[in-house]
């Protein structure tokens, strides 16, 4: 597996891990009916996440970066990635994001 993949697959693990909680949420309210193909709940939640794009490629980088410095010549699979990615976004999160920087303590 090339890096640009294995960067590409830890990304997508940390999409899910931002955008599941997100969804879980939506998933659970009561939607009310609207006309035409896309809800106006998900155009907005299409902008919000705009940049989830952005973060999740640097965040992959970071993990990949980790994970290459220790195992350099490994070849990791699909799932795998997407595990790293999904446990490393809370990490790089936490460390990013601290509760005492966000005021909400």
């Amino acid at each position: 597996m090339s890096d640009v993949t294995f960067v590409l697959e830890v990304a997508l693990g940390v999409a899910i891990a931002v955008v599941y909680p997100t969804l879980y949420r939506r998933i659970r309210k009561q939607f009310p009916a609207e006309a035409g193909i896309v809800p106006s709940w998900a155009m907005k939640a299409l902008k919000k996440y705009g940049a989830l794009f952005g973060f999740s490629i640097v965040a992959a980088i970071i993990v990949v970066a980790i994970y290459r410095t220790s195992n350099p010549q490994v070849a990791i699979g699909f799932w795998p990635a997407v595990v790293l990615g999904f446990g490393f976004e809370a990490s790089i999160e936490k460390v990013l994001f601290p509760k005492s920087d966000t005021g909400k303590a």
